[in-house]
């Protein structure tokens, strides 16, 4: 036998039995599993998606098999990517999920159930607000777990310019007569009658706040809407007639007209210079509101309604698992850290999100004693919350239907009423879709 094939062979034989017993140790990762890798779609800005990078981190320290991928989509596409994601089999593990779009995941069938998990794990849901809870509950399955809460409920007000005019702070039991009143004292005008401060402006055309405050609809159930009631609820008439009026009659609030001309600064650059001396949003202002220096300012509550009545729309979101995850045990562990105490103090302490955990909102995390320092309203102000109708086609109707018409109004070429009669034949040609 030739020696050198004899002495390679042997090498090699050697060779082999002491990479198996490397293998054998582990030394060497051979045949070693390799952790479970998942996937978490968000929208949140640098600061947001930091807190979310941070949480994952502590995550994957607590949990070292599991690694977590982060993907942010910018707000204006997330949803129309996820569902292209969805459709195409390309979906993350884990979403999350707004109280305006979580119909177009649940709707599609694109969300697990999360009651067993629940169940299993002895998860108290009941230390969450129970408004949120429900939203994101259908037919007595769970599909999110909260994050936030976020009335859209919010009126900056600028305490300099109620000064100067010798007006009281508002308070959160004021009615909508007191806020009118208010509005028109704290406007101001030069020698040419031209505005320099506006009564009240709002972040959007937020009109939804004040249909609900004067007790209006959209639809006939909420959770299974069968038809639209926008345009034949009285209630929601007077909503959309007295957002106009701030306009048009009493002129204590920007027009849109005036806002096109504005030359690219938005109504919260009004509030931040001055010029407005209340203005209407959520609580994720408060940030960028605390850099103001020039004057001192607090929040309150949306006005009540006629006879009493309160009610606004809110945001809010929280964490969902995708049917098509092939590894739902490993996401419900994510989801239940990044939506539980540690996340709710994080996100808490930045000032401008409301936890969906009761406790930790109302603890100094949230009540941080830092302007706004009223913030504590909105403890109170869950409770009047209302959500819009579960319907493929909400935004649809919403922003391409109801919008556009309202702007007639708005903008003072159309009455409430002609818009309601324009309204109602193109809603009853377009029934809620829920299949």
């Amino acid at each position: 036998m030739n020696f050198k094939i004899f002495l390679g062979s042997n090498l090699l034989f050697r060779f082999g039995i002491c990479l198996s017993f490397i293998c054998l140790l582990g030394l060497a990762g051979c045949g070693k599993k390799e952790g479970v890798r998942i996937k978490i779609s968000s929208w949140g800005d640098l600061q947001e998606n930091a807190i979310l990078l941070d949480l994952i981190d502590q995550f994957e320290k607590i949990h070292p098999d599991i690694k977590v991928d982060m993907l942010r989509v910018p707000y204006s596409e997330y949803t129309t990517k996820l569902l292209t994601q969805i459709a195409g089999g390309q979906a993350p593990d884990v979403i999350c999920a707004e109280v305006g779009n979580f119909s177009d995941f649940y709707l599609r069938g694109a969300l697990e159930p999360l009651n067993d998990y629940v169940q299993t794990d002895k998860l108290d849901l009941s230390g969450y607000y129970p408004s949120v809870i429900d939203r994101f509950t259908v037919d007595g399955k769970i599909y999110v777990i909260p994050r936030d809460t976020a009335p859209t409920c919010v009126i900056y007000y600028n305490k300099d310019i109620f000064d100067a005019a010798g007006v009281p702070y508002p308070k959160d039991d004021w009615d909508y007569k007191e806020f009118v009143a208010d509005a028109e004292k704290v406007k101001s005008m030069d020698a040419a009658k031209r505005v320099t401060c506006w009564g009240f402006v709002d972040d959007w055309a937020m009109f939804e706040s004040w249909v609900y405050d004067f007790g209006g609809s959209y639809v006939d159930d909420i959770k299974h809407p069968t038809r639209w009631t926008f345009a034949e609820d009285p209630n929601t008439l007077a909503g959309i007639q007295f957002r106009s009026d701030l306009m048009n009659k009493y002129k204590v609030m920007l027009p849109p007209s005036s806002i096109s001309a504005m030359g690219g600064l938005g109504n919260a650059d009004l509030f931040v210079n001055g010029e407005a001396a209340m203005f209407l949003s959520g609580i994720w202002k408060t940030p960028a509101f605390r850099n103001i220096k020039k004057f001192k300012w607090d929040v309150v509550m949306l006005p009540k309604g006629p006879g009493g009545q309160r009610a606004f729309s809110t945001g809010g979101s929280g964490y969902g698992i995708l049917k098509s995850s092939p590894y739902k045990k490993e996401a419900w562990e994510l989801v239940q850290f990044i939506s539980g105490e540690e996340g709710a103090k994080k996100l808490a302490s930045t000032g401008f999100a409301q936890p969906g955990l009761m406790k930790i909102a109302n603890s100094p995390y949230f009540l941080d004693g830092q302007d706004p320092l009223n913030k504590k309203m909105l403890l109170e102000a869950v409770k009047y919350v209302k959500y819009g109708p579960l319907c493929e086609n909400w935004t649809e109707i919403q922003s391409g239907i109801i919008g556009p018409e309202l702007e007639k109004v708005w903008n003072g070429t159309e009455t409430a009423d002609q818009a309601m009669a324009n309204l109602k034949p193109v809603l009853e040609s377009k029934p809620p879709k829920t299949q």
